[in-house]
């Protein structure tokens, strides 16, 4: 019998250790114990337990997440339902039925659909609860924006080091509702809530980064308590959730069809309530905001926030479009089977449209007669500091001294961390445009020649 059992086990051990390297081979950018999670979650699966137990319903039918949330916060109300067809034409569109969740994928796309449905429906009760909280103004925010991969982020975290604006928080983006209803607007009541929260989604990123997939650490640093880009904002009304970001790019015409104005008005009434909380209901800062995908809503922006600013970051698109498409792909690992990606058809559609979006901002920005300041992705990265100044001359802004010290503090542990982290390592993030079925010359002329010319954008292989 013991002898039985201990060849079942060793059977066992060989079985797993196959389908485990199999699986490294196939996701390189994960770890062993990624792999091994990934595959002893498989029985779970096929027999539907647990976070499996609705099958591949749990994300095609969006009703079922919907019943789901409003059953976990005893809350009905999601306001205008229209947001729901936007989430359908992703979900049943060609590619995004093609795609294959990983066992830890289909694990972490199931709590992000849970946490953006509940956020919708406490939002809302909250502004019924709490209808002051709409009064609050937002004045002159600013839209930092540009192709993924453009520094957009970069740039971001150096402005949002200026002590007189705001950036939201990756926390607070995710998790923005406090839990009791009103503490008629006593801070400090808020700030036991806040810490609550904050350490709740703390945990699920070190979950997420305890589980070894470190597909995006060479591209995106995510932290609980950085500041972090509107997307997850918008995703109230929009599909713009990352498990989507695939099938929303290879649909991209569908997708540019969707009014916006709804989305923008609800991250207005997030920003509202994220300055009610911290005791800015008289006198909010300045929000200082950043999102690639603000490049095509100027329009809805515009019409949200009438006094808004805009930032624009300008990279080569001979560098831009080839490390989009990288991003695209890593952001694609993290939820699906690796096979489940056209790499060289996405590289044909992203060539496609993505010269007609540079070219159709410049015209919306026009259009909008917002205020438009650009910054050019090389001399940023040459001389972070100078390109700040420049961008505060240019746009008529205040420079202070502390916000100086701040910035030479953060590059300089900027650098000391990175030096850290690319020491005796070779990035991951390679991406030429041959590798997505481009080629250099298709990136400088046409469409993307006139962008280059109107903007004077310089070469950048890098």
């Amino acid at each position: 019998m013991l002898k039985s059992l201990g060849l079942l086990f060793g059977a066992w051990v060989v079985y797993i250790t196959t389908v485990v390297l199999r699986r490294k081979f196939k996701c390189p950018e994960k770890t062993f114990f990624n792999c091994f999670v990934n595959e002893i979650l498989t029985p779970l699966r096929i027999l539907r337990v647990g976070p499996f137990k609705n099958g591949d319903r749990q994300f095609t039918d969006i009703d079922l997440n919907i019943k789901y949330a409003r059953k976990k916060v005893n809350l009905e109300d999601l306001g205008d339902e229209g947001f729901i067809q936007n989430f359908k034409a992703i979900i049943h569109s060609s590619t995004q039925e093609k795609q294959v969740y990983t066992n830890l994928g289909y694990v972490s796309a199931r709590i992000e659909l849970s946490l953006n449905f509940v956020r919708r429906l406490k939002l809302i009760q909250y502004y019924k609860d709490v209808p002051r909280v709409l009064s609050i103004p937002t004045r002159a925010p600013v839209f930092v924006m540009g192709l993924p991969r453009t520094g957009t982020t970069f740039l971001h975290r150096l402005l949002s080091l200026d002590p007189s604006v705001r950036s939201p928080l990756l926390w607070e983006l995710i998790h923005p509702v406090p839990i009791p209803l009103d503490y008629d607007n006593e801070v400090t009541a808020f700030e036991g809530d806040r810490k609550k929260r904050a350490k709740f989604i703390k945990n699920i990123i070190a979950q997420r980064k305890f589980m070894g997939d470190h597909a995006l650490d060479h591209i995106h640093e995510i932290e609980y308590d950085l500041p972090e880009e509107c997307l997850m904002g918008l995703t109230d009304s929009l599909p713009t959730m990352l498990q989507y970001l695939y099938s929303n790019y290879m649909h991209i015409d569908e997708y540019l069809k969707i009014d916006a104005t709804d989305a923008y008005s609800g991250y207005k009434k997030i920003l509202q309530l994220l300055s009610y909380q911290t005791g800015e209901e008289k006198n909010p800062k300045k929000w200082m905001l950043k999102c690639p995908i603000h490049l095509f809503y100027v329009k809805e922006i515009s019409k949200v926030f009438p006094d808004a600013q805009l930032l624009w970051t300008h990279r080569h698109p001979i560098s831009a479009v080839p490390s989009l498409c990288s991003l695209i792909k890593a952001f694609h690992s993290v939820y699906y089977e690796p096979e489940c990606i056209d790499v060289q058809e996405m590289g044909r559609r992203l060539l496609e449209k993505t010269g007609d979006i540079l070219n159709n901002a410049a015209k919306s920005i026009d259009n909008s007669h917002l205020k438009c300041g650009h910054v050019i992705y090389n001399e940023m990265v040459k001389d972070p500091i100078s390109t700040v100044k420049g961008i505060y001359a240019q746009m008529g802004w205040n420079f202070s001294d502390q916000f100086n010290r701040n910035l030479v503090d953060y590059l300089d542990a900027n650098a000391k961390k990175r030096a850290k982290q690319s020491h005796g390592k070779e990035s991951l993030h390679h991406y030429t445009p041959e590798l997505y079925g481009i080629s250099e010359n298709d990136l400088c002329t046409g469409k993307y020649a006139e962008y280059i010319n109107r903007f004077s954008v310089p070469m950048s292989k890098n």
